[in-house]
């Protein structure tokens, strides 16, 4: 077999987005809930050294899908095509405990934070040199080839987080079998 590869290095343009949600029952109704559903199964297997609630615990939350499109207005920003669910869940880290170094390569859309209590050490995107400072209702957006980490919590507190992966809606996807979020 013949063949010819080339290959060559393409800069991406990247980006972190924050804001801050106020709607406070939103906010307590999933922090309840992922301190409902963690599953000691799955905890401590991934790059979160913590309780961990599964990858899909929260993709069809009606809670979580409100808060997509509370912020709907800043996602636009960031993507312009239209997007599904394609992960959601839950972190609970307490003392002794962090989220080791780690992108989401393979997700074609945009990755997501969202912080359910305050205190904590910060999510620190390598590639920036950057801290995000944890404060309830604080969320992150960003480019998911984007190098992220917690570090080691030093102190009594329980950091709870959800993280999301959204994914690109191709206009051959079979919709049916999808929860959408048009914006």
């Amino acid at each position: 077999m013949n063949f010819e590869l080339k290959v060559k290095d393409i800069s991406v343009e990247t980006f972190i987005l924050v804001g801050e949600l106020k709607e406070g029952k939103i906010l307590h109704t999933l922090k309840k809930f992922i301190k409902e559903n963690k599953d000691e199964n799955l905890s401590y297997k991934t790059h979160v050294k913590g309780h961990f609630t599964g990858f899909n615990k929260l993709n069809l939350n009606e809670d979580f899908l409100n808060f997509i499109m509370l912020i709907k207005n800043d996602i636009k920003v960031i993507c312009k095509n239209n997007f599904f669910v394609k992960e959601a869940w839950g972190n609970i880290c307490n003392n002794n405990e962090e989220v080791t170094e780690h992108n989401h390569e393979g997700t074609s859309a945009f990755c997501g934070i969202l912080y359910l209590t305050e205190g904590g050490p910060g999510t620190f995107f390598k590639d920036y040199n950057l801290t995000i400072e944890e404060k309830i209702g604080r969320y992150i957006l960003f480019h998911p080839l984007l190098y992220h980490s917690v570090k080691k919590i030093e102190k009594n507190l329980e950091r709870i987080t959800i993280a999301f992966n959204m994914e690109k809606l191709s206009s051959w996807d079979d919709v049916t079998q999808l929860k959408l979020h048009e914006i």
